[in-house]
């Protein structure tokens, strides 16, 4: 077990006053099997009347509305969790999880691809899942600004270089084919930056946190913020609002161990 502090703070100023706005945070991490929140608090700015709730895949939702002019939104997301390896026991499997989805649909590369690895697969669904990661990092690099919140995974493999988004979809839709449940999560690791993404595979009734950008498994230096089957359901900040102009978003995130 480890005990981990964060510190997240999201800052989005706008070239023009907004003078409505409806938002909704995906920020807070999960209460699960392998790690419990030991303190949280959650600031937003305009100050207004924060409401919290659960969407269908269990992840916590921050929703309100902002009426007040403003020309700045800012979140402070500060807390301690304690975690451990990320194996979640889970005998009710949510069937959505074995099925492509608009991210993860395997075209022509991608299939191609699973073509030329798909010789020696294991029964073990996280052999499986490192020996895909492998594959992956073989084919791609990590390079910031390549790609965007709407680039597919065939459309990051043709690019040849992509974010921990893109790594996840890639490993999401390979394990989709060889028909290994598996599903997207957002959340924090140990070090400075900005959120992170990996995967969980479905294995023997547990979930098991498999990292593809990193080529590791997910242990106690990572937090958990939400879980579905690809990042639009795991979208951190989405909202609607009235003006507001050009938008320029910046991000800090810090995660310690104790």
């Amino acid at each position: 077990m480890a005990v981990l502090d964060f510190t997240y703070n999201m800052s989005i100023k706008f070239s023009m006053p907004v003078i409505k706005h409806c938002y909704t945070l995906r920020l807070i991490p999960l209460e699960c099997e392998n790690q419990h929140i030991e303190d949280i608090k959650v600031t937003v700015f305009p100050e207004n009347e924060l409401t919290y709730s659960n969407d269908g895949f269990g992840n916590i939702l921050v929703t309100d509305r902002i009426v007040t002019m403003h020309n700045e939104f800012t979140v402070n997301v500060e807390g301690t969790v304690t975690t451990g390896a990320h194996i979640t026991p889970e005998t009710d499997l949510n069937p959505v999880y074995k099925y492509p989805t608009n991210f993860t649909k395997c075209g022509t590369e991608l299939n191609k691809m699973f073509d030329r690895i798909r010789v020696g697969i294991s029964d073990d669904a996280v052999d499986t899942a490192m020996k895909f990661t492998r594959a992956i990092r073989a084919n791609i690099v990590y390079r910031a600004g390549s790609t965007s919140v709407v680039t597919t995974a065939e459309e990051a493999l043709l690019n040849g270089a992509g974010v921990c988004q893109d790594y996840s979809h890639i490993l999401l839709a390979l394990l989709r084919k060889a028909e290994i449940p598996c599903r997207y999560v957002v959340g924090m690791m140990v070090g400075e930056g900005e959120t992170h993404a990996w995967v969980e595979v479905y294995h023997n009734g547990s979930w098991h946190g498999v990292d593809p950008t990193n080529n590791r498994l997910a242990d106690e230096n990572y937090i958990i913020i939400s879980r579905g089957r690809d990042f639009a359901d795991c979208g951190i900040n989405r909202g609607l609002l009235t003006g507001g102009g050009m938008q320029t978003q910046t991000v800090n995130l810090k995660v310690t161990k104790r």
